[in-house]
């Protein structure tokens, strides 16, 4: 079973369900609604992510026999009455008008000229003062470390960005001086810091990959965005690789958790699963296992040490499984130390960073990588699925890490940027 996935962009939700129609027929299911652009005085668009099977174009595109011609359909109401048939229970305008319809109030008038300017005005100064007030802070961080670090010029600038960039500061100092140690003359110092991230930081196998019966679980903390990366790791192997897969769901004490994944299961066609205890998983991982190529397991986040022990306890269980634990990029650094702590106990063979659009300071990552100790299988970047979800290579995670820095430059010249 493969399904088509299309984004569509319109004014408003009227439209984009229009031009969903159009193109995927009305047995097209929406996947999700959000409003993209936008801005002070700037109107936004609204973008619907539709999906049709295979099974429904090919009913679709099959002859059907005569019948009389429908009357003009009227707007559809939010809700439909009730006593219409069950036929009408998946529609196209049911779901949208059920899924997609957004709060009324959201409507914006369309800008005008002067406040498209002012507004662009407002932007741009705006950028300008975020950027000055980064670069004062990289110049602090460096004169400290030149004074309390006894670091040359060259050097302290290298210590400064990678503090600034969300590096422990522990770590960065290690990681310049290990470079320095190794030999990095001042213009290519950034460079030997480079290669020292690249060897800590290492990209993993993506998990919609083929292979032989995968049995993968997602854990991480509350938040972090387990279910939509399921999602989007289930549509990626459905779509691209031709792969059977089937969900199950663990999260018995999030309110809502196991109807968010079964609707997931039910847009994909895909059979999902409840678990609540180890019996259950294993029955579960049994039966999924005979009907799928890849099994990826949700599960609810834990905030004690001993809860994510118990959870461990449970998943080890089953044989050959996989666990990737799923950490936000955005969440702050201190945070993201204690979550890599609490769940380095797991053992995870994989590392998933999500909300990567989010992060401030996602150079926080490299120390939650350098504690796990483990490859990186992917990165998420947003909401949609499957899109917002990518594969890594050495050069995405150095950057990363590091920005956009130019290699070979040395710190009097950086700081002439």
């Amino acid at each position: 079973m493969h399904a088509t996935v299309r984004n569509f962009r319109a004014p408003d939700v009227a439209s984009a369900l229009s031009s969903v129609k159009a193109a995927l027929g009305p047995e097209a299911i929406i996947l999700a609604t959000r409003e993209v652009g936008g801005g002070l005085f700037r109107r936004a668009e609204i973008e619907v992510t539709a999906a049709l099977s295979v099974e429904s174009g090919a009913a679709q595109a099959a002859p059907a026999a005569p019948a009389a011609p429908a009357a003009p359909a009227a707007a559809a109401p939010p809700t439909p009455p009730r006593g219409q048939g069950q036929g009408h229970a998946n529609s196209f305008e049911r779901r949208a008008h059920l899924e997609a319809l957004p709060d009324p109030r959201q409507l914006r008038a369309e800008p005008t000229p002067r406040e498209v300017a002012f507004s662009s005005e407002l932007g741009s100064l705006k950028r300008e003062l975020d950027e000055a007030r980064r670069e004062m802070r990289v110049v602090c961080l460096r004169s400290q470390a030149e004074r309390d670090l006894s670091l040359t010029p060259a050097a302290a600038e290298v210590y400064g960005r990678l503090v600034h960039r969300g590096v422990e500061e522990g770590l960065a100092e290690e990681m310049v001086r290990q470079a320095l140690f190794d030999g990095a003359r001042p213009q290519t110092l950034l460079c030997g810091v480079r290669d020292l991230v690249a060897g800590r930081l290492v990209p993993g196998r993506a998990p919609w990959l083929p292979g032989p019966h995968r049995v993968l679980a997602l854990v991480g903390p509350t938040g972090v965005g387990k279910t939509t990366t399921v999602a989007k790791i289930a549509a990626r192997a459905l779509v691209e690789n031709r792969m059977s897969v089937a969900l199950i769901t663990v999260d018995t004490y999030r309110i809502g958790a196991s109807e968010q994944l079964a609707r997931y299961g039910s847009i994909m066609k895909v059979p999902t699963f409840v678990a609540r205890d180890r019996d259950e998983l294993q029955a579960a991982v049994e039966k999924a296992r005979a009907a799928a190529d890849l099994v990826l397991i949700d599960t609810a986040g834990r905030a004690v040490s001993e809860a994510v022990a118990r959870q461990a306890e449970m998943l080890r269980t089953v044989p050959g499984v996989e666990l990737h634990l799923v950490l936000s990029a955005a969440t702050g650094s201190r945070e993201l130390a204690a979550a890599s702590e609490r769940y380095r106990r797991l053992a995870p063979e994989r590392l998933i960073f999500s909300k990567i659009d989010e992060a401030i300071a996602p150079g926080s990552v490299l120390s939650a990588a350098v504690r796990i100790n483990r490859p990186v299988a992917c990165i998420t970047d947003g909401q949609r699925v499957p899109e917002d979800i990518h594969p890594v290579t050495s050069d995405d995670l150095c950057e990363l890490v590091l920005g956009t820095w130019e290699t070979t430059v040395s710190a009097p010249a950086a700081r002439r940027k």
